[in-house]
């Protein structure tokens, strides 16, 4: 093994794994030495000194750096600001590595980064020893049917696994607890954790996770994308979390307050009934009625294939001539081709008269519900009558 490593991540968890990794394996192969981590004030200088003077102590030294993104003058992940202050001169520490290290001495830095780092330390860094890079998988495309992309999952599962510690999660239980936290692996280590000292049996199941964890994203951006998938679970685990006391954010990030959520998620609901039920009427009017079957928008390719090119212009010349509508209203700007996609496979998950009795039924059930002050259960037996009925 290398006694000279680099390892830069775009999360910072996944940094301090790997970085405990590289630790353990350069102090092992110095003979089981304890690493010396560096202070927030060292500096590439500092560094370069530490590593060419000998110690009176030991003959065989880990230095270790947990962050030098600084140093080498890599952007910030994201929601971290940058740093005003002009870069450290890495000259001394890149000379030192150009020339190598005496035997014995061994060194390991960190970088939290927003991309893959650069420059002069970082090609010294490579060429005395190895620098691993360790991005964030990319999301899952906006078209597809999921919450994480493969890469994500590989990588979440991977540390489950870890974090488990021999306690059994059952693939229902562990597809749940990836999709309600997202990509967050220091979070799931800690709800991991936290569920495995409650599993009394040595066996996590989805019981128990939907009773202690929460979705980390409470949005109601999640609304429009249940209702049009015809996806019950989002909806349900947005009413629990607001229920036990979860703070719920509107499109725009800005907290929703309580009171109104009710009012919000129900007029968020029956507006995308009215769409859909007039989305539906437009494609039977221009002979599309057929083109809405879910066997038809489910396949691969559909969007890009179908209907950007295809369906969508005929679409949005019809809804420009028939404006105002409930899909094109006065002062709004007119759908574009991708969210008319997702409204028109959407409006195809449900048929006519269900539409209809739902959009029928709308004042009644908003009526029983102001009675009991839109109670988040009557929000509940309400969604799950509308959208957990099947076709």
């Amino acid at each position: 093994m290398s006694r000279i490593r680099l390892i830069a991540a775009s999360d910072d968890f996944l940094l301090e794994e790997q970085l405990r990794v590289a630790v353990a394996g350069v102090c092992q192969a110095l003979g089981g030495v304890e690493p010396e981590f560096q202070s927030d004030e060292a500096t590439p200088e500092s560094v370069a000194m530490e590593l060419v003077s000998p110690s009176l102590f030991a003959a065989e030294r880990v230095l270790v750096v947990p962050d030098a993104r600084e140093w080498l003058g890599a952007a910030a992940p994201p929601g971290l600001k940058a740093t005003k202050a002009p870069p450290p001169d890495t000259q001394p520490l890149v000379h030192v590595l150009s020339e190598g290290i005496p035997e014995g001495m061994g060194l390991v830095i960190g970088a939290w980064c927003g991309r893959k780092p650069s420059g002069e330390l970082f090609e010294a860094l490579g060429k005395a020893g190895s620098c691993d890079w360790i991005p964030v998988p990319p999301p899952p495309k906006p078209w597809e049917d999921a919450v994480l992309s493969n890469e994500q999952w590989k990588i979440l599962e991977a540390v489950l696994l870890r974090a488990a510690d021999g306690v059994a999660f059952g693939p229902p239980a562990t597809r749940l607890l990836l999709e309600r936290l997202g990509f967050a692996p220091r979070l799931l280590v800690q709800e991991v954790r936290k569920l495995a000292g409650a599993a009394g049996d040595g066996v996590v199941d989805e019981a128990l996770v939907r009773r202690l964890t929460f979705p980390r994203e409470r949005s109601l951006e999640v609304v429009r994308d249940a209702v049009l998938a015809r996806k019950l679970e989002p909806l349900l685990d947005l009413v629990a979390a607001a229920g036990a006391g979860a703070p719920i954010n509107d499109w725009q990030g800005q907290r929703v307050d309580p009171a109104r959520l009710g009012p919000t998620l129900f007029g968020q609901v029956t507006n995308l009934q009215l769409q859909m039920l007039y989305l539906r009427r437009v494609a039977d009017a221009m002979g599309l009625g057929s083109e809405m079957a879910p066997d038809r928008t489910s396949r691969g390719g559909w969007y890009n294939q179908h209907f950007k090119n295809g369906l969508a212009p005929d679409l949005l010349a019809r809804l420009k001539q028939d404006a105002p509508s409930p899909v094109a209203r006065p002062g709004a700007k007119p759908p574009t081709p991708f969210s008319l996609g997702a409204l028109f496979s959407g409006a195809g998950r449900y048929s006519d008269e269900e539409l209809i009795a739902a959009v029928a039924d709308t004042s009644k059930v908003e009526a029983g519900i102001r009675q009991e002050s839109f109670l988040l259960e009557t929000l509940t037996v309400w969604l799950a009558g509308f959208i957990g009925k099947s076709r």
